[in-house]
């Protein structure tokens, strides 16, 4: 059954409005089960409709009326894509920048996803860095092993993207159009800011550190927040969803923007972990007692041996580094170094 058969919109207006007759409550059911993109068309029209209504409580307006003047406008077309209902929606609400954001934003995380009608997706290689330009003019670098998905066009209301790794930013300024970085069960809203995302799925700690401006850093479910002022941290914990803050000198969190390794009083289980990014090596420790070694140095271009070698004089550790196989499609498998103590 196509939707061109029947106005399919305005039989969805009608169930929401509760007018809809048994016959054609039958013929939608019908219709929704047949592809998953029904269903989801569906759902995003329940979506706005629960927005709405949950609006009209607040505001105490006659609730026919208006959703009949909004799905004047939704439903007498054909589908469009749910940014341009949300946009309409809030012209109509007059709901303000702010609030728009943090409800839609913080709470339809998953809608949001189905938003744009195409994403692109910068990927950056471990053992490599990169940068990019994104729409809206903001500048993103992105360190080794790292993936960052954007729409083609942001929306009017607010500029959302989603990180897995890590990245430098250089928000373009605009504080009625606020930036929006979502990582994991976590968000950080800008207007126009430079800061440092460390967002890796393997870790369950996410740092922030503010370079410039000022960024808000908020928890999945919008109940705690903290806002962060230049060279400050906040360290977001995936497990309790609790967000810690502190001063910082950050040079040593953005210097790989710069090809630069850097560690200032690190314990030696994270040298290995980013020296594993930045190489695309394997790190074994033999010997767990290195783990808790604490550890300073700044490398810039040196190779992998040259790093080993400054790693062997400068701290009480031996290495030894694995030849590469090649595996059956031609390729080589990853380096190991294992490391004991001396």
């Amino acid at each position: 059954m196509e939707k061109e058969l029947f106005d399919i919109d305005q039989l969805i207006s009608n169930r929401f409005l509760g007018t809809i007759t048994p016959d054609n409550d039958q013929l939608l059911d019908k219709w929704i089960g047949e592809k998953i993109e029904n269903q989801r068309y569906f759902s995003e029209q329940k979506k706005l409709w629960e927005l709405f209504t949950m609006h009209q409580k607040m505001q105490q307006i006659d609730e026919y009326k208006a959703f009949q003047k909004i799905s004047a406008q939704l439903f007498t077309r054909k589908k469009r894509n749910i940014l341009a209902y949300i946009q309409r929606i809030a012209a109509i609400m007059l709901i303000p920048v702010v609030i728009a954001s943090s409800i839609y934003i913080l709470s339809e995380k998953t809608e949001r996803k189905q938003q744009a009608t195409v994403y692109n997706t910068a990927e950056t290689p471990l053992g490599m860095r990169s940068s990019l330009v994104l729409p809206d003019g903001t500048k993103v670098w992105l360190n080794a092993g790292s993936k960052l998905r954007y729409p083609v066009l942001f929306s009017e209301k607010y500029r959302a993207v989603e990180l897995c790794g890590e990245a430098y930013f250089e928000v373009k300024k605009d504080k009625k159009w606020p930036f929006v970085v979502t990582s994991g069960n976590m968000n950080i809203v800008v207007s126009g800011t430079t800061f440092n995302c460390n967002a890796y799925d393997e870790n369950n700690q996410i740092e922030t550190v503010l370079v410039e401006g000022q960024v808000t850093v908020i928890n999945e479910s919008a109940t705690i927040s903290k806002e962060l002022l230049p060279n400050e941290l906040a360290i977001f914990s995936k497990n309790n969803q609790q967000i810690v803050k502190s001063k910082i000198n950050p040079e040593k969190y953005i210097a790989w923007k710069s090809g630069k390794l850097m560690f200032r009083d690190d314990k030696m289980d994270l040298v290995v972990e980013k020296l594993e990014r930045w190489y695309n090596v394997e790190f074994e420790i033999k010997d767990k007692e290195i783990t808790n070694y604490i550890y300073t140095a700044t490398f810039i271009d040196e190779s992998l041996d040259q790093v080993l070698k400054m790693l062997s004089l400068s701290a009480p550790i031996r290495y030894s580094v694995s030849e590469r196989s090649k595996l059956g499609d031609q390729t080589f498998e990853k380096q190991t170094v294992k490391l004991y103590k001396k």
